[in-house]
């Protein structure tokens, strides 16, 4: 990792960046030569393995504490961004979290907390951000197959929070495309990382999905953060807007 304070490089800030698909997405970004500002909130440990990674492979990842959901998290995260660059090419929302529980036995609390923590922290920041994001800017966002299937029981508050996730992400699209910024989502299948092991029924719904995924396995992060990429850099993506793509070996397709 540099220590400098300027770059030609195009920047990326990616949300929930230090583990998962954004630990993925942060290392296939940084590969491309991107500056990465890779935001978490709890893991101390795994934003320093990723750093330590970084510096070992010469990638320029930066891992920035702030929490989104409260308004000085969120003041700090954009300072420390400023501080070193006037602009961001790439906004990828990876970060995600919620209650598993029967949904009818969920609290007004727990769902808050979720739409909290998946939708609304994101578009404040997002508004904080807009000012940085020049024409040819990438914004992408990370859904569920839960956004529009119901896949299990303990499912109802992170699924309808990515539902709105999508349908916000989409008038984003209509909205910024004038000013020459595309907005896109990525729609993984069920991946295998750590945030399944939340699931009270988790290895019924990983063999499950395995028996009705055309390609007889799971998508990795890695596959996921291919596409991200696909969406943050290639030109061809700019002509992409508003659209939702899976990324699940063809389960979508039942």
């Amino acid at each position: 990792m540099t220590n400098d304070s300027t770059t030609t490089a195009k920047v990326a800030l990616i949300t929930g960046g230090t583990r998962g698909i954004g630990k993925a997405t942060s290392i296939a970004l940084a590969r491309e030569g991107y500056r990465v500002y890779a935001v978490y909130v709890r893991n101390r440990q795994a934003a320093q393995a990723l750093g330590q990674y970084a510096e070992q492979n010469g990638l320029d990842i930066r891992c920035l504490r702030a929490d989104l959901t409260d308004e000085d998290g969120r003041a700090s995260c954009v300072k420390a961004i400023r501080s070193e660059t006037d602009r961001i090419d790439v906004v990828v929302h990876c970060a995600a979290s919620g209650v598993h529980r029967e949904t009818t036995k969920i609290t007004m609390k727990q769902m808050m907390w979720t739409f909290d923590i998946n939708v609304f922290s994101f578009h404040s920041l997002l508004g904080e951000l807009l000012p940085l994001i020049p024409a040819g800017g990438r914004i992408i966002g990370l859904s569920s197959f839960g956004a529009t299937h119901v896949f299990s029981s303990f499912y109802g508050a992170v699924g309808s929070s990515k539902g709105a996730l999508e349908s916000l992400f989409r008038h984003y699209a209509r909205e910024l495309a004038p000013r020459g910024i595309a907005v896109n989502i990525v729609c993984p299948g069920m991946v295998v990382t750590d945030a399944i092991d939340a699931f009270p029924d988790r290895d019924d719904q990983m063999q499950s999905a395995i028996e009705i995924t055309p390609t007889g396995k799971l998508a990795t992060p890695d596959d996921v953060a291919g596409v991200v990429l696909f969406f943050a850099s290639s030109i061809a993506a700019g002509a992409i807007i508003g659209q939702t793509i899976n990324v699940d070996g063809g389960r979508s397709l039942y």
